[in-house]
């Protein structure tokens, strides 16, 4: 009740409310209180939540004696057991209790008229009434206590069941029934009475079918943010389905360069089948091709890096490389001017480290085309 706006039910012989009843208003604590129609000040609490506090005048607060027994169907006998000391029909009331000393309860009825009636017109202002208690009730320990309601009203409490506000002509006439209750009665102004009331807490009466719903005070607090949590939510998604074709794209291309890869190692390596494992067989592939020639094996890279060498430096044509696994034997199809050239591109091979012959070649009306044959020198 601290920082919620408070409305006070405090007008003198006010038995029927209604919206344009007057009604004592704060908009918050430390504000200034002013008297407004009941509709108008909730009207002013449009789109959050305001508590209420009623006069005792509205309400029946009294106390009963309990056996633990008749204490765990509370709801259901508390309305015989107050019958006699009520006015109203009991079904026609709304009862809260808790626990005092001993076996006594404290108990709060309210007419149920009341309740939704407050509810109905909070709803039509786009308020949320989140709370509503008695004032003898939530200012029991300050007791007694008399107030200057401003509007020629004052407010009398003599204890938590006893409590009434009346017009300031009215205050003679009720001296004689007062006695001296009121002698060592505390006086507060109307500021004092309302910074009490939101310090002190009575008997909750929205309870049971009367409750608000929970998320109503979270409501309020996080609707100004609701349009941002639904853009953020929004962007998620739209990063979690851009996330997901990226990701489905990659898929694809990386399937479209396996297919390419499995074709390019099938045209580099005939009679050899790609697999899933393509980086494995590739592996393999180069690893016996380049590694010596123990226990059979071929040395292909060795003898391709001196012919490799040589045709980027001399001016022949190369036509096609064929290796021999099972002898080690590098076969080089060129295309040279004349067999000068031939013998120069055989020499030079040689001076590389490979032990390069001329295995045979025939002149053509372009020139000459030789297969050079080369292998590993000893």
């Amino acid at each position: 009740m601290a920082d919620a706006p408070l409305i006070y039910l405090a007008g003198a012989g006010e038995t029927q409310w209604q919206p344009d009843s007057p009604v004592l208003y704060q908009s918050r604590s430390g504000e200034a209180v002013q008297w407004l129609g009941l509709g108008e000040a909730l009207q002013a609490c449009q789109g959050g939540n305001v508590d209420l506090v009623v006069s005792v005048s509205c309400a029946r607060l009294t106390h009963v004696s309990l056996s633990r027994k008749q204490a765990r169907h509370l709801q259901r006998v508390l309305p015989y057991l107050l019958e006699e000391q009520l006015l109203d029909n009991p079904d026609d009331l709304w009862f809260v209790s808790r626990k005092g000393s001993g076996d006594d309860y404290q108990v709060s009825a309210v007419r149920r008229e009341l309740i939704t009636g407050l509810q109905q017109w909070a709803r039509e202002a786009g308020a949320h009434l989140a709370s509503l208690q008695v004032d003898a009730d939530c200012l029991q320990a300050l007791l007694p206590l008399t107030a200057d309601l401003g509007n020629r009203q004052q407010l009398l409490l003599i204890d938590r069941e006893q409590g009434l506000v009346i017009d300031e002509d009215q205050q003679e006439a009720f001296a004689p029934l007062l006695g001296d209750s009121l002698d060592q009665a505390r006086q507060v102004d109307l500021q004092t009475l309302f910074d009490d009331l939101r310090q002190r807490h009575g008997q909750e009466l929205l309870t049971g079918p009367y409750a608000p719903r929970q998320n109503r005070r979270q409501s309020a607090l996080l609707g100004p943010w609701r349009p941002v949590a639904y853009l953020a939510a929004a962007v998620f998604l739209v990063a979690v389905v851009a996330i997901w074709v990226q990701q489905w794209r990659y898929q694809q291309a990386a399937n479209m360069a396996l297919a390419q890869a499995k074709q390019r190692y099938e045209q580099l390596f005939p009679g050899d089948k790609a697999t899933s494992a393509l980086n494995r067989q590739f592996q393999g592939r180069l690893a016996r091709l380049g590694g010596g020639t123990d226990g059979g094996g071929a040395a292909f890279f060795p003898l391709l890096a001196p012919v490799a060498k040589v045709l980027k430096e001399m001016k022949v044509e190369p036509k096609r490389l064929q290796y021999d696994q099972r002898q080690n034997v590098l076969l080089v199809d060129v295309g040279a001017k004349d067999y000068a050239q031939l013998e120069a591109l055989q020499n030079a091979i040689r001076k590389q480290g490979g032990n390069a012959s001329i295995a045979n070649y025939r002149n053509g009306a372009q020139g000459v085309s030789a297969r050079i044959k080369v292998e590993q020198p000893g």
